[in-house]
């Protein structure tokens, strides 16, 4: 993982977390040095652990901020931007383009082919198999040469599209574009693929080079970029330092350029990125019909990035939808505005603590967003009640586990949600609903919300009881280890708040009449009945 500098003193500075312990501030003991006069001497550090990365504010002064939003301590993920100070910095996965320079000048274009080149070259075999009988032997040979090599092209091409069009992630599209590209072209040292930004420009998204290539900036030439890109050709350009006519061009002699393979990813008329291959090398190692496979290559890429944007955009306006759907059960109850929100953050650090990997948190985290979305189905009246409720209204706040499951069933990308909002009332001790599972049994994720709905229930104001400290509510989660709680969920709750509340809330008073854990079991002081979680 990297640390880019976008914005600040060290603009433009690239940081490699190599070692587990990585130390950001203004001291001169720092690993990573920043010399902005908002940040604290020691500022925050960053653990790797088990292959996850870990951010840790240490108290500084003017807080540390991801994504926008203020944390001390969260796992980092490619893409998250972190702001500390006037400083803002991205982090960036081990193939993230960042160090990508652009060379100006005129490199050496040996051939512009077209994009159906592969296409043309089998329409020419066809055809002149019809005449091979005619030929002397020398050129039938080549023939047959010509036809096996076409032939060989097709196979790949068709293992490829194969392999990338299941793919539906844009990230784990584009390792898997490189990975057949180093695998097909055997000269092919390095892969760099460009997609077009907001801006209309193209911008460096994804590096791979071979692990014997040593490390150092990918320079792509801006001229051959350029021309690729306008014409929507392919370009081969072939041991450009040892061309005369270009002796003095000193791009090319910095570049030190000997063999380039430049495709567009075109779809449907649009020019949606390029994909650059380079060897810095050995010379005239490609030729033309290496192009004319990256050609049919790089129409199935595209294809499949569309696609993949497609998806993304797909998901994003589904979990918006859902987001909407929660905002309209929060504005219901303005007690748990906000619960959710907060659910989540404790989810996700109970997930940190135990130790489980990016993807899992993530999950986790978004479960916890929904975990509370059958809700929307629970009448106002019983929402809002102070006094405890019916037998018959108790069912209905129950039944808010199984109406969020049918809200979220039919959404196949929130497929891993459903046992988690299903299974978040469940009790270790195999008393909870709406299954009665017990142990074990119960799935990991809905053992972890189960734990952070109940501390915030227990920590925030609600129609039914007013609010405890942060350590009552873990003296009560502590005090069911085992009968309600899973014991290791909530001992991880217990190490996540330490670790990053420095400072708890106020210390408030437990009510005489608050006797009980779950709010939903729990009875009203001096009425019968049953409350409501």
């Amino acid at each position: 993982m990297k640390l880019f500098c976008v914005e600040g003193p060290d603009k433009d500075t690239l940081w490699d977390l190599s070692g587990a312990r990585t130390v950001l501030g203004r001291d001169s003991v720092c690993d990573i040095i920043i010399d902005d006069s908002k940040l604290s001497r020691i500022h925050a550090e960053i653990i790797v652990e088990g292959g996850i990365s870990i951010f840790h504010d240490k108290k500084s002064m003017n807080g540390s901020f991801i994504n926008e939003n203020k944390v001390t301590r969260q796992i980092l993920a490619s893409g998250d931007e972190i702001r500390i100070g006037d400083t803002k910095i991205q982090v960036r996965d081990d193939h993230a383009a960042a160090d990508v320079k652009f060379q100006d000048g005129d490199p050496l274009v040996t051939s512009t082919i077209p994009l159906g080149k592969l296409s043309d070259q089998i329409e020419e075999a066809v055809a002149s198999s019809k005449t091979i009988v005619e030929k002397s032997s020398k050129s039938a040979r080549e023939e047959h040469v010509t036809t096996d090599r076409l032939l060989k092209n097709l196979e790949t091409i068709y293992e490829v599209g194969n392999s990338i069009n299941s793919i539906q992630t844009l990230d784990e599209l584009l390792n898997q574009i490189a990975e057949k590209l180093l695998s097909v072209f055997a000269d092919v040292q390095r892969v760099c693929i460009l997609l077009k930004g907001k801006g209309k420009e193209f911008e460096p998204k994804y590096i791979k080079s071979r692990p014997d290539i040593p490390a150092g900036s990918f320079q792509i030439s801006r001229s051959i970029l350029n021309k690729s890109v306008k014409e929507e050709v392919c370009i081969l350009a072939n041991d450009a330092a040892q061309d005369d006519r270009f002796s003095g061009a000193e791009s090319i002699m910095t570049m030190n350029l000997r063999s380039v393979m430049c495709a567009p990813l075109v779809y449907q008329g649009e020019v949606l990125g390029v994909i650059y291959l380079d060897n810095r090398e050995k010379p005239n190692c490609f030729d033309e019909n290496d192009v004319a496979l990256l050609s049919a290559m790089a129409n199935q890429s595209a294809v499949a990035i569309d696609n993949s944007h497609l998806y993304d955009d797909l998901q994003k306006a589904y979990h918006e939808a859902i987001l909407a759907l929660l905002n309209t059960v929060e504005a219901k109850d303005p007690y748990t505005r906000g619960h959710s929100q907060r659910t989540s953050r404790y989810a996700f650090g109970v997930a940190q603590e135990m130790g489980l990997d990016e993807e899992e948190c993530k999950r986790i985290k978004t479960a916890a967003e929904l975990h509370d979305i059958g809700k929307i189905g629970v009448r106002e009246r019983i929402i809002d009640k102070e006094s405890a409720l019916s037998t018959v209204e108790f069912h209905s706040i129950q039944a808010h586990v199984l109406t969020g499951e049918n809200i979220l069933k039919p959404i196949e990308y929130l497929s891993f949600v459903l046992p988690m909002v299903r299974g978040h009332h469940e009790h270790y001790g195999g008393t909870g609903y709406p299954d009665g599972l017990k142990g074990e049994k119960i799935p990991l994720g809905a053992r972890i919300l189960g734990v952070a709905d109940a501390f915030d229930a227990m920590t925030t104001q609600r129609p039914y009881n007013k609010p405890v400290a942060f350590k009552d509510a873990m003296k009560k989660l502590k005090a069911q280890k085992g009968k309600q709680f899973d014991a290791d969920v909530v001992e991880a709750l217990d190490h996540f708040l330490k670790q990053s509340y420095s400072v708890t809330p106020e210390e408030i008073q437990l009510p005489k009449t608050h006797t009980g854990l779950d709010p939903s079991t729990e009875k009203k002081s001096k009425k019968k009945g049953t409350q409501k979680k």
